[in-house]
């Protein structure tokens, strides 16, 4: 839509989901902007939860009003939309809480994003929607090396997926990662033919390997990013992967250089990955640079020994030449991510050096997140996990 691009002068904005790790530093980064943030959360009562949101106001220049938000609740934002300009929806179900499952995780995009459509037309007002969605909704069956882009989508190469992660709603009420790729990807495709219907420019942003500075205690959550940094600090192991780190704060960036953009339609989305080789590392590289960064701590990395199948391969191009973006390096991302876990005390990091990861030598420690006890996990197996003491 031509003209649709904000500015602090042009109104309010809102952020769904502005407790989360990524949605917190929205907000911050459009408070020193000067904008006026509407920032909904779970409980805009809870004071402990949300004293990092409510702080900002004495950063300014512009300002925080909180709301609370239920956001599987039809009409839940009607009011705080209302006079609006632009929506950054980042609020999802990560399904990393206990009580989640893979259909929560699936209801919990579609269905969450579908209402916020429908109070955004009510509005009458918002002119831009800008979705977190996720490397997830682009990450397809590949050779590896394959290089991402934009055009790239997870519903891509389906003859290549592993028996139990076909893209069916019979899978995903089993398997969390298809129902949070598939959620994601059909989310994002909403978005776009949404905004074409109603005249709203609607944009996606598709982070991979989120790590970088918490701003509150409570975005160590389990089997996040952020949080395995945490692990490594504290010597716990990992199975192998392959790494392609983004700083949370370039992920916020780009979302506001998006709303701000002159030039950009609706249907345009962005990865936010990697700046370059230098952020597509094997586990056991960042084991090295957080073992340089910290010389009096044992780092954990790989919980065994084996080789690492190079993928996810995609590098930050799109949001650097159209958006302007000027990165953080990925060593800050790393160091600040580490530093801010200690600061806070969420770990105990584990001292001294024993060089474990050496041929055949082994830690003995796994990480504290069992991936048998992740809460979006298949309900028959959770049920038989516990039946055997397991969980």
């Amino acid at each position: 839509m031509s003209g649709s691009f904000v500015t602090k002068e042009t109104g309010p904005v809102v952020v769904t989901g502005s407790g989360g790790f990524i949605g917190s530093h929205i907000v911050l980064n459009l408070v020193k902007r000067g904008y006026q943030v509407r920032a909904c959360v779970r409980d805009s009562s809870n004071v402990p939860a949300n004293a990092h949101l409510n702080s900002m106001n004495q950063i300014g220049p512009g300002t925080v009003e909180l709301f609370s938000c239920d956001m599987m609740q039809a009409g839940a934002y009607d009011e705080v939309f209302q006079g609006a300009v632009c929506v950054f929806h980042a609020a999802a179900e990560m399904g990393n809480l206990e009580g989640s499952t893979p259909i929560k995780v699936y209801e919990g995009g579609v269905d969450a994003t579908k209402l916020v459509i429908d109070s955004i037309k009510k509005s009458g007002s918002v002119r831009r929607l800008v979705y977190t969605s996720s490397f997830a909704a682009v990450g397809h069956p590949c050779e590896e090396g394959y290089q991402y882009t934009e055009e790239s989508w997870a519903d891509m190469n389906q003859e290549m997926r592993r028996e139990g992660s076909e893209w069916n709603m019979d899978v995903v009420a089993k398997n969390r990662e298809v129902a949070y790729a598939m959620t994601k990807v059909e989310s994002e495709r909403l978005v776009y033919l949404e905004g074409e219907a109603h005249g709203i420019d609607a944009f996606g942003v598709c982070p991979c390997h989120v790590i970088g500075p918490l701003l509150a205690a409570g975005h160590q959550r389990p089997w996040a990013w952020q949080t395995r940094i945490g692990d490594m600090l504290e010597g716990y192991g990992h199975r192998r992967m392959f790494w392609n780190i983004v700083d949370v704060r370039d992920v916020a960036e780009a979302q506001v250089l998006i709303a701000e953009n002159t030039e950009n339609t609706n249907g345009q989305r962005y990865n936010l990955v990697a700046t370059d080789e230098s952020g597509l590392i094997k586990q056991e590289e960042l084991q090295s640079i957080l073992q340089e960064l910290y010389p009096d701590l044992a780092i954990a990395g790989n919980s065994e020994e084996g080789s690492t199948y190079r993928s996810p391969v995609a590098v930050l191009e799109k949001c650097m030449t159209q958006l302007g973006l000027k990165p953080h390096s990925v060593i800050e991302a790393i160091r600040d991510n580490a530093d801010s876990l200690l600061q806070w005390g969420l770990v105990t990091p584990r001292l001294g050096r024993d060089n474990w990861q050496r041929k055949d030598n082994k830690l003995d420690l796994s990480s504290k997140w069992n991936p048998h006890v992740y809460p979006a996990i298949d309900p028959e197996l959770r049920q038989k996990l516990e039946s055997e003491g397991k969980v």
